[in-house]
């Protein structure tokens, strides 16, 4: 176990350069996509940039993660509790470390924004679950019907694809407004039972659907 959770941890912490890289490449569209750009008003903005850039790489790093590590450790002798244990240790690890970053910077610039931003941590994080259980369950789908799973990827890269583009598209035509903003976090501010329960509901399947995915995993060499 203990060599299984250091693997995770370091596959953490190097997948965690892709969220930020991609919150880099956000934040340099709307920093020169804007007129006038109030510092703090555009640091307080950063931590939706940074949860965008999540929720793309847990989906697609945890799908990968299904067809590619996972059968690599299986193949390895790690034994398949280790596996499942780990790689959701992994998953959580990477919520948290986004919530904490999200948090420190409201923390450390005060302001309607930041505090309403701290206020919807609930709800971003019922929204980093949904993401991260639906990007396992695109992976065993795929590993298990690759048709199918390949539809998926389809649509959700899309999906994703066109939010990235209406924030480039946005950041090019001056930004979001204060007033945007302001508007956006008092929405998350908001709790969605239904996000909630759509979290928990794609968690459960996802857990159930990987456990029995795993138990019966072929070990190829």
């Amino acid at each position: 176990m203990k060599r299984n959770l250091k693997f995770w941890t370091r596959f953490t912490w190097e997948n965690m350069g892709v969220e930020l890289s991609i919150t880099a490449i956000l934040a340099v569209m709307t920093v020169f996509g804007g007129e006038g750009l109030d510092l703090a008003r555009f640091v307080v903005t950063v931590p939706y940039l940074l949860c965008i850039a999540a929720i793309f790489g847990m989906i697609m790093i945890n799908s990968g993660t299904q067809s590619l590590y996972i059968p690599l450790l299986v193949s390895t002798g790690e034994t398949r509790r280790n596996v499942l244990m780990g790689f959701h240790y992994f998953r959580a690890l990477v919520i948290a470390v986004t919530l904490a970053l999200c948090a420190l910077i409201w923390l450390a610039v005060p302001g309607e924004v930041s505090s309403a931003g701290l206020r919807s941590l609930p709800t971003i994080l019922c929204a980093l679950v949904l993401a991260s259980a639906v990007g396992s369950i695109m992976g065993t789908v795929f590993v298990r019907w690759r048709w199918a799973g390949m539809v998926l990827i389809i649509i959700l890269c899309g999906g994703m694809g066109g939010v990235i583009g209406i924030t480039g598209a946005t950041a090019a035509n001056g930004g979001f407004s204060y007033a945007d903003t302001l508007e956006i976090v008092m929405f998350l501010v908001k709790f969605p039972w239904w996000l909630a329960l759509a979290a928990a509901a794609a968690l459960v399947l996802d857990v159930a659907f990987h456990w029995l995915l795993l138990r019966r995993q072929e070990v190829r060499l």
